[in-house]
């Protein structure tokens, strides 16, 4: 099975369960129009929902190899996706991107649930500043996302970025962001 009907299949079930999820990270980067390599999936999750998931992901075969209050990592032999990263919403920011997420198509016959842009911008800032060692890769992501955004001409909600650089002190970014998509527009 190839990534698409890997992600395809899995997503379908976690539809059917009637899950409250949505996709972040690399695919969702993507699927947002900023390509970037990635072989993994990864979606935030409804924390109420976390025991269907499981339950879901080892009836496809997904072994979890590590799990905390925040997130769950699932790794699988074999084809398709080798790994699920699963963040669990249960604080106010996850819980409003969850609602804020938008269905976007993934090729022909899929449509998945993914976190806005400035929600990926600020799950990238919090992991930034997180793990000081993937800050470099982390803000390169941010600072495509806001190029991208400015070049095809999307709003941004401004006062939504300004408050995750505020919530992890990353305020002295907000004036080189805002400039840097308005530099693409």
């Amino acid at each position: 099975m190839d990534l698409y009907q890997s992600i395809r299949h899995l997503t379908t079930r976690l539809d059917e369960a009637q899950l409250v999820y949505a996709v972040i990270g690399g695919m969702a980067m993507a699927l947002r129009g900023v390509q970037r390599a990635t072989f993994d999936l990864d979606f935030l999750l409804m924390f109420s929902d976390l025991e269907v998931a499981r339950q879901i992901l080892g009836e496809e075969g997904y072994t979890c190899i590590y799990q905390s209050e925040n997130v769950s990592h699932y790794q699988k032999q074999g084809d398709g996706l080798a790994r699920v990263n699963v963040l669990h919403a249960f604080r106010g920011p996850s819980l409003s991107m969850l609602r804020r997420a938008e269905r976007l198509r993934l090729g022909n016959e899929c449509l998945l649930p993914v976190v806005k842009i400035e929600d990926l911008i600020g799950l990238k800032i919090q992991a930034a500043i997180n793990d000081p060692g993937r800050a470099p890769g982390d803000w390169s992501d941010i600072y495509r996302l806001v190029i991208h955004a400015g070049e095809s001409r999307q709003t941004l909600d401004w006062s939504l970025i300004n408050d995750y650089l505020t919530i992890f002190q990353s305020e002295s970014k907000f004036s080189e962001l805002k400039d840097l998509y308005e530099r693409h527009l």
